[in-house]
């Protein structure tokens, strides 16, 4: 079967690497609290950088404490609620890396249906974040072993990851508690190189053991919301998120 060039060039166009950071325009939000955008000098990077720059300067610390167990009290018109929706949902999905909506939508759900189901559980919130930060693409991240979400996915699909001496290759698996994170020696060069470029902050969890010696992740206890508010560099709506998938 012979392509024509505008299907090759079609194909080539849909495969290519797309920076999520040039999504950030629309949300006027520095979602992935990259500091690489402040030195972008575009002209269509100029307003969202003056809006950056006049927000840090109202807060009274570099970095800022998020309640998520609080509930917004917005009055919103229908036009404005829709957008208010989708802006959430992208902003959750691109400061995990750009998650599918198939992804979110199937999480979500499974965080109502738990808590119907199960007396037990009964923040399906709590549930949610839990399920997403405990992904292992993202302690990964969380323990600065790499630079973000995307390199961290790289490194899991190239088998340089093991979790209980086992290669796992799927960026969707959720680790338990106990379950002890490993590397390649392989990658061991490049962790240091992104150990150094690190700033160390926001903190790793209280819920991850990490050995910087022997570039270990243990997995120690569950999630708690007082340990999340370092781990946003703004306040993410996840009951929204919840209620637009409710039925």
């Amino acid at each position: 079967m012979i392509l024509s060039l505008n299907s090759l060039m079609l194909i080539t166009k849909k495969r290519r690497y797309k920076p999520l950071y040039k999504k950030f325009l629309n949300l006027k939000q520095n979602v992935q609290n990259r500091p690489r955008i402040f030195k972008f000098k575009k002209r269509k990077w100029k307003n969202l950088i003056e809006f950056l720059n006049r927000f840090q300067s109202k807060r009274p610390g570099k970095f800022k404490l998020y309640d998520f167990q609080r509930y917004p009290l917005l009055s919103f018109s229908f036009r404005n609620n829709f957008r208010y929706k989708l802006h959430t949902k992208q902003k959750i999905s691109y400061f995990y890396g750009g998650l599918s909506k198939k992804y979110l939508k199937k999480v979500s759900m499974l965080a109502l249906n738990r808590t119907k189901l199960k007396k037990k559980i009964t923040n399906s919130k709590l549930f949610l974040i839990e399920s997403l930060e405990k992904r292992l693409d993202v302690i990964l991240h969380r323990s600065h072993f790499v630079i973000s979400v995307r390199s961290a996915r790289q490194i899991i699909s190239h088998g340089h990851v093991f979790v209980n001496k086992r290669r796992v290759k799927n960026c969707n698996f959720i680790l338990k508690n106990g379950d002890l994170v490993e590397f390649s020696p392989m990658i061991h060069r490049l962790i240091e190189k992104n150990l150094k470029s690190s700033k160390g902050w926001p903190m790793p969890p209280k819920y991850l053991q990490i050995n910087y010696r022997t570039f270990q992740v243990l997995v120690i206890e569950d999630i708690k919301s007082t340990s999340l508010s370092l781990q946003f560099p703004f306040w993410m709506d996840f009951s929204t998120l919840l209620k637009s998938y409710e039925r």
